[in-house]
């Protein structure tokens, strides 16, 4: 075991040299730096960092850092942000499970505003994280599935950080729904991504996964050998979710097998890191195992005392008034979804009338001005003809930005400059051609206007001819 360990340890280290590298060049960046943004940008990356390679979580100070930058900018993007790290905080570290949810649905509106499909898939995914641990592995796979419809482009540098969190979640379902064989296929997809991304943490859940995965199906040494490659990771794993969801997983082989003594080391270890986050969800499991372990042993006092420890801390979490409170945001959220669809609908069908009023009121000015042109009779003033181009150039504008609207907010992100340069560049093309337009009715209609008086003059001549005495 231990020269799986340093076999482990130099191929971080080998590895590891250019991203130290990076995180070297991040840290320096960051003292130096003097815009909020920048500071912001920074954090977050370096967080992100942690996550994929160093296998840690966020700390509450830096949380806090990153929500106040974001509240003083007022920038909802930096809010859904914070909001999300808030939340994994409670989640991962202190294992506050209605906390979590609470800052996870604050932060999904916000993402959605600003069209950020990286943050809204991230947040599907932590929401689903949750959810395994309150063991509703239906809503789990629900946001699992919410999360990968909003994966970012694979073009993005987040793509395969994003994906190996569904290829993960999807393994889990498939395991606590006993379809072994797609639970592996998932697993496989995971160690293969985390191999390209030489991501720590995801390659520390390919291996436990997929001894998991082994167990099921009966295969104890194949089990065995992820099992021990995972031990040898575990001192690497700073991340409080990681080596939970492991210990779920090895401890329960340890006693499938007989190892009663090292189920009960693991156990010891698992409870250690609960007391020392004061994470109720690591002491809820450890306290589990420990009665199970000390009640093998026929110790009895000792699993009295987990078991009551036990129960005390499964009614903290999974008390009526938790679960009421979870419902309510879920609700929340559902009602949130739906009104969302309704406005859009409604919004939609605005946008369709008011084209159909466009095109009727261009109608009728391209029909005013076609009549002017083509009767006989009428002489038409040049000011209303400058005054009819002048509002069929508005209603055409209008017309195009009800018509582009959609396709420009997405294609802008919904920014106000981006927006404004887009429709200076459209009226910059249509006023030299509203110039010319105008010029060529213009003429058209002093000609016009010159034939109505020359024939009126001949009439008015013939008729003082016939006159003559």
């Amino acid at each position: 075991m231990r020269k799986i360990a340093f076999v482990v340890l130099l191929f971080i280290n080998i590895t590891g040299f250019a991203q130290t590298k990076y995180v070297d060049s991040l840290n320096l960046h960051l003292t130096v730096t003097t815009s909020p943004l920048d500071s912001f940008n920074i954090i977050n990356k370096l967080s992100e960092y942690n996550v994929v390679f160093g296998s840690g979580e966020i700390d509450k100070p830096t949380a806090i850092r990153l929500l106040s930058i974001a509240q003083k900018l007022k920038n909802d993007s930096l809010l859904a942000i914070s909001y999300n790290w808030i939340g994994s905080y409670f989640a991962f570290v202190k294992g506050d499970n209605t906390a979590a949810l609470e800052y996870y649905f604050k932060a999904l509106p916000l993402a959605i505003k600003e069209k950020n499909q990286r943050r809204i898939s991230s947040l599907y995914f932590d929401i689903s994280l949750v959810y395994f641990t309150l063991q509703n592995k239906e809503e789990a796979v629900k946001n699992l599935r919410k999360g990968n419809e909003n994966l970012p482009d694979a073009s993005s540098p987040m793509h395969l950080f994003m994906l190996m969190q569904y290829q993960r979640g999807m393994s889990q379902y498939y395991i606590l729904s006993r379809q072994n064989d797609s639970a592996l296929y998932y697993a496989q997809q995971l160690s293969a991504t985390s191999l390209k991304l030489n991501s720590l943490s995801f390659q520390y859940g390919a291996l436990y996964l997929s001894g998991q995965v082994y167990m099921q199906m009966g295969e104890k040494d194949m089990a065995e050998v992820y099992f021990k490659k995972a031990v040898a990771m575990t001192p690497l794993i700073e991340s409080n979710a990681g080596r939970l969801i492991f210990y779920r997983i090895y401890i329960p082989f340890l006693f499938n097998n007989g190892n009663i003594d090292e189920a009960r080391n693991q156990a010891k270890q698992l409870m250690e890191l609960g007391m020392r986050d004061n994470n109720n969800n690591i002491k809820l499991s450890a306290a589990g195992f420990l009665r199970q372990a000390f009640d093998s042993l026929h110790k009895t006092d000792s699993a009295y005392y987990y078991a009551k420890m036990k129960d005390a801390l499964n009614d903290s979490i999974f008390n009526e008034n938790n679960i009421n409170k979870i419902q309510a945001m879920e609700f929340g959220e559902q009602l949130r979804i739906m009104e969302d669809n309704a406005k859009k609908a409604e919004e939609a069908l605005q946008r369709k009338e008011n084209i159909q009023y466009a095109l009727i009121v261009l109608g009728i000015v391209v029909f005013i001005i076609i009549f002017l042109l083509l009767s006989r009779s009428i002489i038409v003033n040049e000011k209303w003809i400058e005054f009819l181009g002048v509002l069929g150039l508005l209603i055409v504008f209008e017309f195009i930005n009800l018509l582009i609207h959609p396709y420009l907010a997405t294609f802008t992100n919904d920014s106000p400059i981006f927006m404004l340069i887009v429709l200076v560049a459209i009226a910059a093309l249509l006023i030299p051609l509203h110039h010319k337009l105008e010029k060529w009715i213009t003429e058209k209609m002093i000609k016009k206007n010159k034939k109505i008086r020359l024939d009126a003059a001949k009439k008015t001549i013939e008729k003082l001819e016939k006159n003559k005495p």
